[in-house]
């Protein structure tokens, strides 16, 4: 028979495990039945009854040791769940070896290191903090917790065998060695469960009923003399021991463990009673034992001094702690005291029926009111009558402890309203406060106000989030610039990209709430646009670019009721206050700063320079220069080769389009496409495009060349497509089967006509490639059902293909995904040899890159095409003959099957 090592939880409070009580009923439930079980072998003749109970006693403890082992690698706390299952090991392999050494009575000192191994354990496991927080008062607790149990064992030892002689003086040394082990551990978990959070505690009561189990285990084990009833009873106690340690086990997960002390009330009242409640137990079981004994031993009369003691001295500590906290408080309640009072921004206080329980002597300042002339006003008397209705609303609905931002008029005592924008806590459920806290400032704008006591124009405030709006911004901006601090101030201005006009007021209110907690003190914020929000620093451009960090970062999904939420980006733009430009300049400079931070992508931060501006004047002269590259033939048409790696030859080109300036020279397609794609500009390019390489194409003398066109996805929804091609073949002769449409993923997930108009194209004979394949949407379910012929594999995908097999593996999982759809793969981006080997031995087909063609004028095209030598080396343009082109055959890209 082994005795099991019970494990004990660690301190801190958890929440409900994965699988629910179901999961922790089902071991359980095993356990509960092995015991009955291995107990019902008792009744069985000798020898069958020893064999059954020894087999189901130590499959018991093996399946908890591979249970254990599983369920402890996803606990909160592996380490430690390892040194339990080592404890269980080592109990077993002593009590094998003591049984086969040791007289039967004294088998039990064979599970005691087992059972010191579980404080090995406890110190893996246990949060450090409290106990780091009052060593003395966990030493005392600790120490009265073992001192109690030890008591109990031995007083109920008294009540049963003890007066008997059941046991010799070596077989009773044996049984408390062990009970005294099994202690330190009890000991452990009680004061788990004192200290612990509600939900964390239930691990703790699973853990003291294993050592109490394994402490019954082990006196059965004790006073049976042999194959017996009694044996089988231990047995049966050790494996629900061993169970009990797998639920606690399987209790104990990160996410529960993750939970704070769960604020529960009853924790405390707990830790404040146990350890009474257990010198209680222990006492008055002593007291008992006296006229059933007839008196106390000299062992038992040590135990209970020892255990008052103990009570004594963690009565001391616990005084001790209390004071230590009490003089905390006291001093916390100075600091707050100091602080608020030497607060220029005033702190208010609404009792339940929001009147003023308590302001802070800044209100003076903002006011020009003593705190007595404003403390028992009702604030529906205290802000503008058009503002209180809509203000008392919002702050009585329901209790929300997230921080708000409210802005309402308040009258100043001159007879002006100013415009006081306050962050509100509701604390009205915290017993300790019983309200609601305001943190007020003025954020009136500068401009002087119209005359008259009662004007109620009030246009410097955004209705949605009671931010100052633009106009409010542009005012701030102008007085900031002519006051003396003008070079330590800074501006960021915020884009919020996923935001529309007229979005749900919840999302705008709560990205409110995170930027005012990201900025500092004397930061100001505003809502300059729809998607926009503009922050006047209080710093230095490198202080303003730590504050955009921060509000960049504050920027997630903002959940809009169970299981919806606003998907949200957002970048932002730093400029610098300088006294020579106006206010209008400076927000331009911001909004520049901002549109280079969104260029290069989302969660970007960029200051202002001079270099943006340079880039700024280069687009906008770009962006007015481009109507007219298209009528006076400054764009023109590259071809870059896509070649068959089977038959080694070119068998379709794509049209890249190309700008030659006439004062900046040659300009990348990645600059000024994008410019053309903001107007309805790009859809007379597309058919420019069309018109032109479908001709080239038809003008050269090979007569089965393919050629593909991108087509924008403003020029796929604008209806005009299908025309458009049909004119570009019908004027250039070239057969529908030569020209490849390539599109973007996300137009597939348009609106029913663009799928409608592709499938006429497709009827037609033209094919469908998909352009950048796995980098846009990534969604496979547009693969099947639409009208789609060829994939084209992103240049991305070859990233250190050479050098990883993850790399490799995707470029082959492709290629097989578009053989298994009927759909051609075309590898886009192929610069070196190595790449191209590997290309080949996958079995990819077709391939485009810098290693076999760059972009070719048509010209060099008419004297020949690029390939593919018997050497697998490319051969140029020059090295085949015009002719050297032979029939193709089916599912080349561009060529008719």
């Amino acid at each position: 028979m082994t005795t099991a090592a019970p494990a004990a939880p660690p301190a801190r409070a958890v929440s409900a495990p994965p699988g629910g009580t179901a999961a922790l009923a089902r071991p359980l439930a095993l356990a509960v039945l092995a015991a009955l079980l291995t107990l019902a072998a008792g009744l069985l003749p000798d020898p069958a009854g020893v064999a059954v109970a020894v087999t189901l006693n130590f499959s018991a403890v093996g399946v908890v040791l591979v249970l254990l082992a599983r369920s402890g690698r996803t606990s909160a706390h592996p380490a430690g769940w390892r040194w339990y299952t080592l404890s269980i090991a080592v109990g077993g392999l002593g009590a094998l070896l003591a049984a086969s050494v040791l007289p039967w009575g004294q088998t039990a000192l064979g599970s005691v290191p087992g059972q010191l191994l579980v404080v090995v354990a406890l110190a893996r496991m246990i949060d450090r903090a409290p106990l780091r927080a009052a060593r003395a008062q966990m030493a005392s607790l600790f120490t009265l917790f073992v001192v109690a149990d030890v008591l109990t064992v031995h007083t109920v030892y008294r009540l049963t065998i003890g007066t008997r002689g059941v046991l010799t003086l070596a077989e009773t040394v044996a049984l408390f060695a062990l009970l005294l082990s099994i202690a330190l551990g009890t000991g452990l978990a009680l004061v788990l469960i004192a200290v612990a959070g509600v939900r964390q505690r239930a691990v703790g009561w699973l853990v003291f009923a294993a050592q109490v189990a394994t402490a019954v285990a082990g006196a059965l084990s004790s006073i049976a003399a042999g194959p017996g009833l009694v044996q089988y009873g231990a047995c049966a106690a050790s494996v629900l021991g061993v169970g009990l340690l797998v639920v606690a086990c399987r209790h104990d997960r990160p996410e529960r463990a993750a939970t704070p002390a769960d604020g529960d009330p009853g924790g405390s009242t707990l830790g404040a009673l146990l350890p009474h409640v257990t010198a209680l137990v222990g006492g008055a079981l002593l007291l008992i034992s006296v006229p059933v004994t007839g008196g106390l031993t000299f062992f038992g009369t040590t135990l209970g001094l020892l255990g008052l003691g103990a009570l004594l001295a963690h009565q001391t500590a616990s005084w001790h702690v209390q004071q230590r906290l009490t003089r905390d408080l006291q001093r916390s309640e100075a600091y707050f005291r100091t602080l608020v009072r030497g607060s220029a921004d005033p702190v208010l206080i609404l009792d339940q029926e929001l009147r003023v329980a308590w302001v802070s002597p800044a209100i003076t300042d903002l006011l020009g009111l003593a705190p007595h002339d404003v403390v028992g006003r009702l604030l529906a008397d205290a802000v503008h009558p058009d503002d209180a209705t809509g203000l008392v609303g919002a702050l009585s609905a329901g209790h929300d402890e997230e921080v708000k931002t409210r802005s309402a008029r308040v009258r100043h005592a001159d007879g002006r309203w100013r415009l006081i924008q306050a962050r509100v806590r509701d604390l009205r459920s915290d017993p300790d406060v019983g309200g609601l806290v305001l943190y007020c400032r003025d954020v009136s704008a500068a401009a002087p106000q119209p005359a008259g006591p009662d004007v109620t124009a009030f246009h410097t405030t955004d209705p949605a989030t009671g931010l100052p709006n633009r106009s409010a911004l542009t005012q701030r901006l102008a007085a900031t610039l002519r006051g003396p601090a003008v070079h330590h101030r800074a501006l960021v201005v915020l884009g919020v990209d996923g935001l529309a006009d007229g979005d749900d007021a919840v999302v705008l209110r709560e990205l409110t709430t995170r930027f005012s907690r990201a900025l500092r003190g004397d930061d100001w914020l505003a809502r300059a646009g729809v998607s926009e929000f503009a922050v006047v620093v209080d710093g230095t451009i490198a202080d303003a670019e730590v504050v955009a960090s921060r509000l960049v970062a504050a920027v997630e999904p903002v959940a809009t009721g169970p299981g919806t939420a606003f998907r949200l980006t957002a970048a932002a733009g730093v400029a610098a206050l300088d006294e020579d430009v106006d206010a209008g300049e400076t927000l331009r400079r911001g909004d520049l700063a901002l549109r280079s931070a969104r260029a290069a992508g989302p969660g970007r931060v960029r200051r202002h320079s001079d270099a943006l501006r340079i880039t700024q004047d280069r687009e906008e002269a770009l962006r007015a220069d481009l109507a007219d590259a298209l009528h006076h033939d400054h764009l023109y048409l590259a071809y870059q080769p896509v070649v068959d790696l089977a038959l080694r030859r070119t068998v379709s080109v794509e049209a890249l389009l190309r700008w030659a300036h006439p004062v900046y020279g040659d300009v990348s397609p990645a600059e000024f496409i994008p410019l053309a794609e903001e107007s309805p500009l790009i859809t007379e390019i597309g058919r420019w495009v069309l018109l032109h390489a479908t001709a080239t194409v038809m003008a050269l003398p090979h007569p089965d060349l393919g050629v593909a066109v991108n087509i924008s996805a403003r020029h796929v929804r604008s209806g005009e497509l299908v025309d458009d091609v049909l004119t570009a073949l019908e004027a250039s002769g070239l057969p529908a089967a030569r020209l490849v449409l390539e599109i973007t993923e996300s137009v597939l997930l348009d609106d029913e006509h663009v799928v409608a108009d592709l499938e006429l194209l497709r009827r037609l004979g033209v094919r469908i490639a998909v352009d950048d394949f796995g980098t846009g949407w990534s969604s496979l379910a547009y693969l099947v059902g639409l009208p789609i012929d060829v994939l084209k594999m992103d240049r991305q995908f070859l990233a250190d293909v050479e050098q990883q097999p993850q790399r490799r593996a995707l470029c082959a999982s492709v290629l097989h995904l578009g053989n298994s759809l009927g759909l051609s793969v075309v590898v886009e981006g192929v610069e070196t040899q190595g790449e191209l080997q590997l290309l080949r031995d996958m079995g990819h087909r077709f391939v485009q890159g810098f290693l076999l063609a760059r972009p070719l004028e048509a010209a060099v095209l008419a004297r020949g095409l690029p390939g593919i030598g018997e050497d697998g080396v490319p051969t140029t343009a020059a090295a085949r003959p015009a002719g050297a082109d032979g029939a193709a055959d089916g599912g080349v890209p561009g060529v008719p099957a």
